[in-house]
């Protein structure tokens, strides 16, 4: 059975130190050859070659070796969060239901924490001790149940930075993964109005369900599974927040037509990834036809930015894969 690590995590290790996978019901060599062969299908193979070879890793394990081309997680973070085991769950709402206790207690738990301006911003966040199957990992998009993806920390890093954008606003977010980190820290420290946190794996709604009962929270917050083609019309927010969503090209016009239908008129989107060759551009060039107008913003913090600046001499960095930027994305 894969284990989270018994220990603090590490920001410079793979964030999910996880133990072999002996009883997985699915070969993970197959699953890094996927594919091979065709051009078109080079993101998605490093994808898969990504999610496998976080479930094959053996706990505490180094980033990946900066000569293996199946992997970009030689750079995992910009060390923004810091991370720390917690001894047991911190429950802070009563279950409703025996199954809502299971759930919160089959979990190992986590401080995940920012400091910005000597103020500690916190989130508690569950991982899920668990085995995959072959469904599992066929299904809706997985790769957010393994790990923080930088895109991922640096959004929920810059929510933190400008909380008064989210004052008495409706938000959702996209594609939140297991942590749904952007938004429920909106949720927790933000004056938001109502905050909704999605995505379209049941896996991953399951566990921002437990992590709800573990958190204080300033407003209201809910989550749901929200599949991108699924819903051609919506309710509309305010705000929509989506980190490192852009990789999927079967998938990116259904997240366009999404953003679409739940952004409000006068809304903005604020979506973070990498260039990752030409996805980033791609989303904006469908974006714009669409009739959003989309704004770049390379440099959305300054820390950050400086982060980067100290990266860029590391032999494992790559600025078009690790560097994620920030678009804004608004109605004409």
């Amino acid at each position: 059975m894969l284990k989270i690590n018994a220990h603090s995590m590490d920001q410079n290790r793979d964030i999910y130190g996880l133990k072999n996978s002996k009883n997985c019901d699915i070969d993970l060599n197959e699953v890094v050859k996927f594919g091979s062969g065709n051009e078109k299908k080079k993101v998605a193979r490093r994808r898969w070659g990504i999610l496998a070879k976080a479930l094959k890793s053996p706990s505490g394990s180094e980033p990946s070796s900066p000569t293996d081309d199946a992997s970009v997680r030689r750079i995992s973070s910009f060390m923004l969060l810091t991370t720390a085991r917690l001894s047991s769950a911190p429950v802070v709402r009563r279950a409703d239901n025996d199954r809502q206790l299971n759930e919160t207690n089959k979990r190992t738990w986590y401080k995940y924490s920012f400091t910005i301006d000597d103020c500690e911003y916190l989130v508690n966040v569950g991982h899920r001790d668990r085995t995959f199957s072959a469904e599992d990992l066929m299904g809706f998009n997985n790769t957010g149940n393994i790990c923080i993806w930088p895109s991922e920390e640096t959004l929920s890093y810059y929510v933190c930075s400008n909380l008064p954008l989210f004052n008495d606003k409706t938000v959702l977010e996209l594609g939140g993964g297991m942590s749904c980190l952007a938004g429920l820290f909106v949720a927790k420290y933000g004056s938001a109005k109502h905050v909704t946190v999605t995505d379209g794996n049941k896996i991953s709604v399951d566990n921002v369900q437990a992590t709800l009962h573990c958190n204080e929270f300033k407003g209201g917050v809910s989550c749901r599974v929200l599949k991108w083609g699924a819903e051609k019309s919506g309710e509309k927010y305010d705000v929509v927040l989506c980190a490192d969503c852009l990789f999927f090209d079967d998938a990116r016009a259904d997240l366009i037509d999404c953003i679409r239908s739940h952004l409000a008129q006068s809304g903005t989107a604020y979506v973070m990834a990498p260039q990752r060759g030409a996805t980033l551009d791609e989303f904006v060039r469908q974006s714009e036809l669409k009739g959003f107008k989309c704004r770049k913003v390379l440099n959305y913090s300054g820390l950050v930015w400086d982060k980067r600046a100290a990266l860029l001499s590391n032999f494992d960095y790559n600025d078009n894969i690790h560097y994620p930027i920030l678009i804004e994305v608004t109605n004409f």
